[in-house]
């Protein structure tokens, strides 16, 4: 099984069979951290949907925020990296379904009120502060994302909207069992083989290159080759420690608070509670006499429909009591002795029946035993107060235009400065490391445009820095004479690689024909191959939870028993022969619950398509014209600026 696999040797080839990391390329268009600016966007249109256009400042609008979404993941993406896997195609299309799926929204008559609006926003995570909303972490999430209030409101209101429409369609799909009983035959089904590497590393006949060839391989690799763009920063940390002293409570404030909050501190009796409200006073009165009568008040309030869980109140104050009720009900529930039941009193809800099932009498602790606790709360507040108006004010004090020397030392912060860094934290020929604590400035630092003024950044949770952009160095090709070794190196693993490829074809077609990779290896002096035993079933639940699915074994689930084919190893360092020795097929009879788990798994499947294909049928209803020579321009241009960059 896939056991053995895991076992093998820490050799490359271990490693890549194993350790292949597959990342999914995923755009998303607003719930993304970053802004965008549109720069340089002419004002073309590239699709009308309805009426509406898609406009090219529209389009790099988007195109940026998603760039910088992708970036957080994958550092260094360029521009021409993002076009070549699809990322300008996925944008544009998102694009055009989104005003569609507006369109159609707004002909349909569907709004958003401002309270599912402020609600919305509330819940944004950029915008809180402690868990709850904070208007200075909103001003800076708009700042952030380069939008004024409204537009994010706009932009709110119609995913709302969209949800509202494609929500519905995509309930209430499902598919057969006849249908899923074959799919999950095929999961049980049992495959085995043999895995056979060709490692580049052995191919040995490689000669030396020429100048001119090491010349054109450096000139076709160049960007493999370039120092990436590089950016000076200072920067000053920012947190709730800087404002401790400022944040000492007085002795008032700690009494204020001990009395506001004496139950907490035992100041103030509670009782366990249980209650009944009803709407009829008669019926509310029966069922006192028979709670007072002897039958108990449990088995009174079940006798009206009441279960145990429904009248269960738990341990209340006299306030937190009356809040829930009302004065009179609270007043009759703490005037009545532990095991009593109240007299049935009248609330806006209706009339309660109470039943005391303890009384905790009031236990202060003192003022002196709840002081370091009340001091260290309000001292939290009131860090976390100052923190946030200070963040506002150096926000608007940068804004305004004064520098970020001036704001630091007005806040008596300690200033850091960093030489030129990659996005990854790299820097050329230093050994300089960025703190720790500093590292996760970068993702903002890079999203920052050159002459732009200082800006607050939030660093973790709670934790900010003042940064300023210094020097930017363009990206850089090293000199080939300062790396021609490395060049050399590169040409002879590459055309190793070749040979590597040839050798692997020409045994997997002798594999083909009956041959075994055993013998094809010792022949051939290479390692001997992997056996390997597989099931669909193991491999799915290897993705799910996680793990990469070798390449290899991929192909072993999709090459007929008796043949062989081949796949690359990644990077160039050789190839896979794979064979397929023998295929038992699976039956899912004996296992209901996989062809039920199948069919919710379809099911699903089949509400995005339900989803898909209501999003294509309202384009066409809407009425769509995609400018496919504007948008092709449009991707050269970023192509082009992406390379510029390398």
């Amino acid at each position: 099984m896939l056991s053995s696999l895991r076992k093998s040797a820490t050799s490359w080839v271990g490693v890549i069979i194993l350790g292949v990391v597959i990342i999914a390329f995923v755009v998303t268009l607003f719930h993304d951290p970053m802004g965008g600016g549109g720069r340089g966007a002419s004002g073309a249109t590239l699709a009308t949907v309805g009426k509406a256009p898609v406009t090219e400042a529209d389009y790099m609008r988007m195109f940026d925020r998603a760039i910088r979404q992708q970036r957080e993941t994958s550092k260094g993406m360029t521009n021409a990296q993002f076009v070549t896997l699809g990322g300008a195609d996925a944008v544009f299309e998102q694009m055009v379904e989104m005003k569609a799926l507006d369109a159609f929204a707004a002909r349909a008559g569907l709004d958003v009120s401002k309270k599912v609006l402020d609600g919305e926003i509330a819940s944004i995570p950029a915008a809180q502060l402690n868990g709850k909303f904070d208007e200075a972490s909103f001003r800076r999430l708009l700042q952030d994302q380069r939008l004024s209030e409204a537009q994010l409101r706009e932009l709110l209101s119609a995913d709302i909207r969209r949800r509202q429409l494609l929500t519905p369609v995509s309930l209430g799909t499902s598919v057969p069992a006849g249908i899923a009983k074959p799919y999950a035959d095929l999961l049980l089904e049992a495959r085995r083989g043999a895995i056979l590497v060709v490692p580049a590393a052995l191919m040995r006949d490689v000669p030396a290159p020429t100048e001119a060839q090491v010349a054109a391989f450096y000139a076709a690799n160049k960007a493999a080759y370039t120092v990436p763009e590089r950016r000076a920063f200072r920067w000053a940390m920012l947190d709730a420690a800087a404002f401790a002293a400022q944040a000492a409570p007085t002795e008032a404030q700690v009494a204020a608070y001990f009395k506001e909050n004496a139950a907490e501190f035992g100041g103030v009796e509670t009782r366990t509670l249980n209650q009944v409200v009803l709407q009829d006073r008669a019926a509310a009165e029966r069922l006192v006499a028979a709670a007072r009568g002897g039958q108990g008040f449990a088995a009174a309030a079940a006798a009206a429909g009441f279960t145990p869980a429904d009248t269960a109140l738990g341990s209340q104050t006299q306030a937190a009591f009356a809040g829930a009720s009302s004065a009179a009900v609270a007043a009759a529930a703490f005037r009545t002795p532990v095991g009593g039941v109240s007299d049935a009193v009248q609330s806006p809800l209706g009339w309660h029946v109470v039943q005391v099932a303890a009384v905790t009498a009031a236990k202060p602790q003192g003022m002196a035993a709840a002081r370091a606790t009340i001091v260290a709360r309000l001292t939290e507040e009131k860090e976390q107060d100052l923190l946030a108006d200070a963040v506002a004010k150096a926000e608007d004090r940068f804004t305004g235009g004064e520098s970020f020397a001036d704001v630091a030392r007005d806040l008596k912060l300690i200033v850091n400065s960093a030489p030129p860094l990659t996005a990854d934290g790299r820097v050329l020929k230093s050994d300089y490391r960025l703190p720790a604590d500093a590292a996760p400035i970068l993702s903002k630092l890079f999203d920052m445009e050159p002459n732009e003024p200082a800006q607050v950044v939030e660093v973790t949770k709670g934790r900010f820095a003042l940064v300023e952009l210094g020097d930017v160095t363009p990206p850089t090709a090293v000199p080939l004479a300062e790396i021609r070794p490395a060049v050399v190196a590169a040409w002879t693993q590459t055309e190793a690689a070749k040979r590597a490829e040839a050798l692997a074809k020409r045994l997997a077609g002798e594999a083909g024909k009956g041959a075994s990779l055993a013998s094809l290896a010792a022949a051939n002096g290479l390692p001997a191959p992997q056996t390997v035993t597989v099931r669909r079933l193991e491999l799915s639940q290897m993705a799910q939870q996680g793990q990469a699915v070798p390449p290899p074994v991929v192909m072993l689930l999709n090459t007929p028993a008796g043949r062989a084919n081949v796949a690359p190893a990644p990077g160039g360092q050789g190839w896979f022969v794979v064979k397929t020795d023998a295929v038992t097929p699976g039956n899912a009879a004996a296992l209901p619950q996989l062809v039920a788990a199948v069919r919710s798994s379809f099911g699903r499947d089949s509400a995005d398509e339900m989803a898909a294909a209501f999003g294509r049928a309202v384009q066409r209803d809407v009425g769509v014209v995609r400018g496919a020579a504007a948008l092709a321009g449009l991707k050269r241009k970023l192509a082009g600026e992406g390379a510029a960059a390398q």
